[in-house]
This record gives C-alpha cells, structure tokens and sequence, in this order.
C-alpha cells in the first residue's frame, strides 16, 4: 500500500512501518486484515509507547447482476463480487531500544454483499457478508541508518502474520464461506521490507518496499505472494511552533505522520504543540494468484496503484489522521470487481 510519514524529535530519526495492502486480488489481504493499516513498526523513542486505533475501508465497483449470469450461463465458477470491505484495528508498538520497536495489531473483519457465480442454476447466489477478527501480526522494526546532518533514515522491517483469525464463517445458507473470504486465512505468513526517506526543510520524501510470502492456509489454499512498494512526500503546513522533523514510513494509504502524534517538546509560550500536516503518495501492490489443490485461480492476483493525498492535526502526544486512495493504475488477473475508494481514518497517542 505507499509510503508515509510521521513526525519525530531529532533523537528519534525514523518511523518506518508496515504498507497497507490494496484490493481485490489484494483483496485477500483486507479481507484478512493483513493488510498492515496501523501495524505501523515505528522507530519510537526507547521506553514511549504507541496505542494506534485505526478504521480502513475500501469500495468496490461490484459485478453487476447481468454480467455474473452471464458467466454463470456461460459454466464459469467461482467468481466473487463484493462491496465493501471495512477494517477496524488496534494496534500498540513499544520503542525496545532506541533503535528497535517492536508492534503488534489485531484487525477486525466486516465483508460485506458478497456475491458469486451459480452454474448449477445458474444465476447468482447472495451470500452475505462475513465478520469477525482476522489474523494477528508482529513486526520489528529496525534502525540501519540515521544521518541527521544529511536529513537521512534507513530501516528493514520483519513481520509475521499469525492464524489467529476466525475461519468457520457460514453464509446466509449455512455454507461455509472459502478460505479467501474468511477473517482468518490459517497461514502464517512472514514479511520482509526497506524504506528510506530524506528530510528537506519542511518536506519530506521517502520510499519503501515490502514483501510477503504467503504460507499454506485454511481449506488448503495458498492465498498469493504480496509485494507492496510506494514513493510520498508530505509538507508542514503549519504549526505553533517547536522543532519540525519527519521520519518516514513505509506503506498505507496515508502517512505515516498521519498516524503519529509528535514527540517533540512544545516551545515555553505555547500551552500545547499544534501542527497540521499534509501528505500525496503512489502507493502500489502486486499479488500473486491463490492456488487451492494446487491449482491456480485465474481470477485472483493483479497489481493496483493509488493516489493517495492525506492529512494529520496533532495536539501534543494525539494526532488525527484521514487519508483517501483512487487508483490510476490497474492489472487484476482474470475477472474481480475494480477497486474505486479506499480511505482510511483513525487516532493514535503516544505514552
């Protein structure tokens, strides 16, 4: 899902985080909340914690009526349409060491209007929506490069998605829904990422990288590979004043600095440290097509790129932040509903 940024204190040179997954073939990943939102790995200062309560939704162009019939006259099965897909999740990372911190994030899961291909009727089977908590993540962040004299930040991320998630989720028929429409996927899945951002006055721009090795899961699918990747620059648009710093942040659909209250100290005439911060971001994901059996799911996988502007208040330790993605670029695998918004909302305090 693009990359961020989060305001710091000069001590603390970076906050690098996990990406936002995106859609639809992506679609596995918000539908297991795996997705990253707010799992954000920050470089904290050593001993501060971050409590991070996040709400992602995304919006599909679903199938119309006509065109799944059409399939399903036409004998091709298994083909998916959904609506929404919202993400409720709280996440709490702790800075170990001045260099190291470590998060961990439980989503909750709400799926809603699924539909899908009925070649037995043929026609079309409204199969509701699905809800309850997807998989828990970890992740590690850690520090490999802090150049304050040249305003520049380095880190690698380790993360590990665990099978914690509900998987006995029924339609409204009683049937079983599959393992990619689950809150939980069975699979663990472990990630690997970089980012690096550069610090200009007031602006900031950074890059990052993150990729994730989809494991074995529930009803013996494989859900795809994922490879997130994103360039952003986000502006200080104003403030009461107190030093002004960035670090970056790797992925999501708004900055890093969107999620992150700053720690820097407020100036000896104000009464509390105000800024109000801007962001843009390309933020792009690529997924591999699941497999189940073995098999290959023709109508999963593709890469969306998003356009991603978004906006921070901070109020001492508490910050605000709303981002909204449109894509300008998509290549989905097969047939799957388009993604059309994303947005994402939430609040985070630091301690």
């Amino acid at each position: 899902m693009s990359c961020f940024f989060a305001r710091r204190t000069r001590a603390v040179a970076l906050c690098a985080a996990v990406g936002i997954l995106c859609l639809t073939s992506i679609q596995s990943a918000y539908a297991h909340g795996d997705h990253g939102g707010g799992a954000d790995g920050s470089v904290l200062p050593q001993g501060i914690t971050l409590v991070t309560l996040q709400y992602d939704m995304v919006s599909y162009k679903p199938l119309s009526d006509a065109r799944l019939n059409d399939l399903a006259t036409a004998g091709v099965e298994g083909v998916h349409a959904i609506r929404t897909i919202a993400v409720p999740s709280l996440a709490l990372s702790y800075g170990l060491t001045k260099d190291l911190t470590i998060t961990a994030r439980l989503p909750y899961l709400a799926n809603r209007d699924i539909r899908e291909t009925d070649i037995a009727g043929p026609g079309i089977t409204e199969r509701g929506g699905v809800y309850g908590f997807g998989d828990a993540s970890a992740f590690a962040t850690y520090r490999v490069l802090n150049d304050t004299a040249a305003g520049l930040d380095a880190a690698v991320i380790l993360g590990l998605k665990a099978p914690t998630g509900r998987t006995n989720a029924l339609d409204r028929d009683g049937v079983l829904f599959e393992s990619e429409h689950q809150p939980g996927s069975g699979s663990w899945d472990p990630s690997i990422g970089a980012a690096a951002s550069k610090q200009a006055g007031l602006w900031s721009f950074s890059a990052n990288a993150l990729y994730t090795r989809a494991g074995a899961g529930l009803q013996d699918t494989r859900l795809g590979d994922r490879a997130s990747y994103g360039i952003g620059a986000s502006y200080r648009l104003w403030t009461n004043g107190g030093s002004h710093d960035h670090a970056m942040h790797l992925g999501g659909p708004f900055d890093g600095m969107m999620r992150h209250g700053g720690v820097d100290h407020p100036p000896a005439q104000a009464s509390s440290k105000v800024a109000l911060d801007v962001s843009l971001g390309l933020n792009g994901q690529w997924s591999g097509a699941q497999t189940i059996a073995g098999e290959r799911d023709g109508n999963t996988g593709g890469n969306v790129v998003f356009l991603s502007p978004g906006a921070r208040l901070s109020v001492d330790n508490w910050s605000g932040f709303l981002s909204v993605g449109v894509p300008v670029a998509r290549h989905l695998n097969g047939i799957q509903s388009e993604p059309r918004l994303q947005a994402t909302t939430g609040i985070a305090v630091k301690f």
